[in-house]
């Protein structure tokens, strides 16, 4: 394992960590804007309610695979590490 591919191991793992959360904000964000603005309704906590619960969904649903690519860049770190320290 070289530095490079562990810059793009460490890169992979926080899309793979962050990304699902990242676009399923994006999408109730999305939903809770349009159904907001049909209603004109101006409420703060209706969105942050609706991504709470979200979140918790998501990290019920797919927490497992979100985890797994943290994981395996964690164990190929730490078993390369008298690799990269001695060039």
């Amino acid at each position: 394992m070289s530095s490079t591919s562990l810059s793009t191991g460490a890169w992979l793992a926080f899309a793979q960590l962050a990304g699902p959360v990242l676009l399923a904000m994006l999408i109730i964000g999305l939903a809770a804007g349009i159904l907001q603005t049909a209603t004109q309704v101006r409420e703060a906590s209706i969105p942050f309610v609706l991504k709470l619960g979200g979140i918790a969904m998501l990290t019920t649903a797919a927490g497992n695979f979100m985890l797994r690519g943290v994981e395996s860049y964690a164990t190929d770190l730490f078993t390369n590490i008298p690799r990269l320290l001695h060039g």
